[in-house]
């Protein structure tokens, strides 16, 4: 599967430094006061991205200076995490022109969600750095998502996520790699030099704001690439105003029902008040009978 060793960010101490950027969409600094108070409150000290508030119509400023504020993050050896401000669109934008041999001589935690999940999964497929999928500052304000992210990257914590409000479409026990995010940003990788290999991963999905036909179409694409002929499980995350669950659910039944692997909902990942943040590239386990996904490996050195 991958041929590069995982590595990963060191754990977070109180006191040290993160950095904000904006790979994405553009943000106005009302959007994430908020989020920046939490983190602060740990206590940790903040240092923003350059060109972080900059606006070029729906990004975030130019590819050249996104990406330039991602290699400083990167670069800067006070900087320990990476945060975000807000997913969109125009993280895929970027892959062709990072640095990866940067990042990957100097690992960070690197959170987000959404459109970032192109960032995440290509920079663990190009370095082998474990990413973690988890909320923007957008976002960490909402419900627990800001307690489950602290514990992940200053513990030793390994997550074991109860499935218990989803269903098993088919029942099963299934270990491997876990890897996934937002379905249509998976999509618009495939036949790229940028997304991993399935084989033997536990890949999970989320989405929002896509018709029930469109989350059929992605999930389609995804079987005729032959990608989820190679997964050892697929775990389904939140999907958010894609349309009546009960017609979700019977569109999964249709669609991935006859995968010979272990295929489940209620993933509390992804768009919504809960966003449970996971590491990207480590073994887990997914159990349909127990109703869990253990992660079994720390998320930070």
């Amino acid at each position: 599967m991958l041929s590069l060793p995982t590595i990963k960010g060191s754990r977070l101490q109180p006191n040290q430094t993160v950095g904000v950027i904006a790979p994405a969409s553009p943000v106005s600094k009302s959007k994430i006061v908020e989020g920046l108070q939490l983190v602060e409150s740990f206590p940790l000290k903040v240092r923003l991205g350059s060109h972080l508030f900059d606006r070029l119509s729906y990004l975030a400023g130019s590819d050249h200076d996104r990406v330039s504020d991602l290699h400083q993050m990167f670069s800067d050896p006070e900087i320990k995490a990476i945060f975000s401000t807000r997913g969109g669109y125009g993280s895929a934008r970027l892959l062709d022109k990072i640095d990866f041999g940067l990042i990957r001589e100097n690992p960070k935690i690197l959170v987000g969600f959404s459109d970032l999940t192109a960032l995440l999964i290509s920079l663990y497929k190009e370095t082998g750095l474990v990413t973690i999928h988890g909320p923007t500052l957008s976002d960490l304000p909402r419900g627990k998502n800001w307690q489950h992210l602290s514990r992940l990257i200053t513990t030793s914590h390994k997550p074991q996520i109860s499935l218990a409000h989803g269903k098993a479409v088919n029942k099963g026990k299934a270990r491997g790699m876990l890897l996934g995010g937002n379905l249509s940003t998976i999509c618009s990788l495939l036949d790229t030099p940028f997304l991993p290999s399935f084989e033997s991963v536990i890949l999970f999905l989320e989405e929002k704001g896509e018709s029930p036909y469109r989350v059929d179409r992605m999930l389609t694409h995804l079987l005729l690439s032959g990608r989820l002929a190679q997964v050892s499980a697929l775990v389904i995350g939140k999907m958010e105003d894609c349309g009546e669950q009960e017609l979700l659910y019977s569109l999964l039944q249709e669609r991935l029902g006859s995968l010979s692997v272990p295929v489940v909902t209620g993933l509390p990942v992804g768009h919504g008040d809960e966003n449970i943040s996971i590491p990207l590239g480590l073994p887990a386990l997914l159990d349909t009978e127990r109703m869990v996904l253990e992660i079994e490996e720390a998320a930070t050195s």
